[in-house]
């Protein structure tokens, strides 16, 4: 029931932002004479035309101006750069050289991930315009964009500034209005680090935690004191995730099994539940679990969420693997598994966690090979 309320409570949301944006909308091309009962039908479908290119080509440039306000707010702030993501393009800096890569996040356009300067306090380190970067760079634009769409005489520029400026617009408010649907967005990451400092700490320790696995540790070789949120809100549930990601390197899978279980009772993220649900399957799995407890976990809503991240992560193909080899011993869809890991392990970006999933992927293959 409670996942039904969120569920619908998303789906208005968005239904009510549509109906908003299309009157919004209307008004505005009104405004700027591009709605006309005198246009001919070629003009209407050149202005519909317009209208579809405009759209896709404003969103991605909203995504990518979001993105480098975080970069930009970031760097003046002593952070370093890591990766920065539109859609599932993402360009690393990994030795002084730049190269791209894929990942996808469900819930998300894009993503700027940058390592937090160095703090003996993580509670002063600097996080606000890091963390507003994004929407204050799509507020700017907004503001910038709707001007010269009321002063263009191009029918092609009113247009395009048009929609630029309320995608831009929509962007900024819902990255700085405080929201959590699938993950939490940048103004409720301000709002917890504002209103409760120990959610600085949380944040700047996931950070590092990512810089560290990005730059060639693997989960187990992370300093365990930053695998210690100290979050007293619903970064609890990052921590189970560190946590059981190191346990996992390091082959604790009974341990693992057991924070991973907490981990799928809790709903305050969904994708951090989806994320324990999926590594408890996989922990069950390693520890012969019976098979009714593996489905229990592997229900349909898991096996899209795997499906879907798997397309960029390999830890989502070293599930699978283990599923197909281990648990229905099925070595035909076992080894498509397999080699969809090995492809991954050339586009995914986190170096630590390719050298950890190699390892696991090694272990299920010699566990499957002593079952035949």
């Amino acid at each position: 029931m409670k996942k039904n309320g969120k569920k619908i409570l998303a789906i208005g949301s968005f239904m009510i932002g549509c109906l908003l944006g299309g009157i919004f909308s209307g008004k505005l091309l009104s405004k700027l004479e591009l709605i006309s009962a005198g246009r001919s039908t070629g003009e209407k479908v050149a202005l519909l035309l317009t209208i579809l290119i405009s759209l896709f080509a404003a969103c991605l440039l909203a995504i990518i101006i979001h993105e480098g306000g975080h970069l930009v707010f970031g760097l003046l702030t002593g952070y370093k750069y890591l990766l920065l993501r539109v859609g599932s393009m993402t360009l690393i800096k990994r030795n002084n050289k730049y190269e791209f890569k894929k990942l996808s996040i469900k819930g998300t356009g894009g993503q700027c991930i940058l390592m937090p300067p160095e703090s003996d306090d993580p509670q002063k380190a600097p996080f606000l315009l890091y963390h507003a970067g994004g929407g204050l760079f799509n507020l700017f634009t907004a503001l910038i964009a709707f001007p010269i769409a009321f002063s263009a005489e191009s029918m092609i520029l009113k247009v395009f500034f048009l929609i630029l400026g309320f995608i831009s617009g929509l962007f900024s408010l819902t990255n700085l209005l405080p929201l959590k649907i699938q993950v939490p967005n940048d103004g409720y990451n301000i709002l917890m680090m504002l209103l409760n400092p120990s959610e600085r700490t949380a944040i700047y320790k996931m950070l590092k935690v990512n810089g560290l696995l990005f730059n060639g540790l693997t989960p187990s070789q992370v300093p365990s004191e930053l695998n210690e949120l100290e979050s007293e809100g619903f970064y609890k549930a990052a921590e189970k995730l560190i946590k059981g990601a190191a346990l996992i390197d390091s082959l604790d899978f009974e341990e693992a099994e057991k924070l991973f279980d907490e981990g799928s009772k809790d709903d305050t993220i969904p994708y951090y539940q989806l994320e324990s649900r999926s590594e408890l399957m996989f922990c069950k799995i390693m520890n012969n679990a019976p098979a009714d407890e593996i489905d229990a976990v592997y229900d349909k809503e898991l096996a899209n969420f795997i499906a879907n991240a798997g397309k960029t992560f390999i830890s989502k193909r070293r599930q699978m693997y283990a599923y197909h080899l281990l648990y229905k011993q099925d070595p035909q869809s076992a080894e498509k598994e397999y080699q969809a890991a090995m492809k991954l392990k050339d586009t995914y970006p986190i170096e630590g966690e390719i050298l950890s999933e190699l390892k696991l992927i090694d272990l299920i293959k010699t566990r499957g090979e002593s079952k035949t």
